[in-house]
């Protein structure tokens, strides 16, 4: 992805995503859909790079 930017309404769809995920445990949907907590922060701070905030 190098310097591009993320497509338009990346944060908001990320917003909105992460929003439910919490709406009842991240922990407890990271493991629904197999993603460790490790893992969880390696994608938000890839993410971060780009400056979308999970």
């Amino acid at each position: 992805m190098g310097s591009q930017k993320p497509p338009a309404k990346t944060q908001e769809f990320m917003y909105f995503l992460m929003k439910e995920a919490r709406r009842q445990s991240l922990t407890e949907w990271l493991e629904e859909i197999d993603i460790s907590e490790d893992e969880f922060d390696k994608i938000e701070a890839w993410f971060a790079r780009y400056e979308i905030k999970l």
